[in-house]
């Protein structure tokens, strides 16, 4: 309990929020991380009004794995957008056949129902 008013033991809070937050980006489910935001904003709250000083080598610590996380996060957007973009294309795909005409111009018929509907 004293552990948690000391600058030590709120670093090692942070360091194991950021750690516990890092285990869910990676394993999911991401609607965990709302839980840890509000505990996460508390405590660097309590860090960044100036009642804590930080030795150089806490705040390298925290800006290390605050910056490992935000990477992670970048990462699985950019996923996530390369999937949606992937899923539109087959999308596309599934409800339109693409022909040529006789004079050679690319027609695309529409087909009827969607991808979701040939899925068994």
């Amino acid at each position: 309990m004293f552990d948690s008013f000391t600058t030590r033991g709120r670093v090692r809070s942070i360091l194991k929020l950021l750690a516990e937050e890092r285990n869910i980006i990676l394993k999911g489910p991401l609607s965990d991380l709302q839980g840890i935001s509000a505990r996460r904003d508390k405590l660097v709250d309590g860090l960044v009004g100036g009642q804590v000083a930080l030795t150089n080598i806490d705040l390298a610590a925290i800006h290390h794995q605050a910056n490992r996380n935000q990477n992670l996060l970048k990462a699985s957007i950019s996923g996530v957008r390369a999937a949606k973009a992937l899923l539109s294309e087959q999308n596309r795909a599934a409800a339109t056949m693409g022909t040529y005409t006789d004079s050679g111009e690319r027609l695309e018929v529409p087909q009827k129902g969607k991808l979701r509907d040939w899925i068994a």
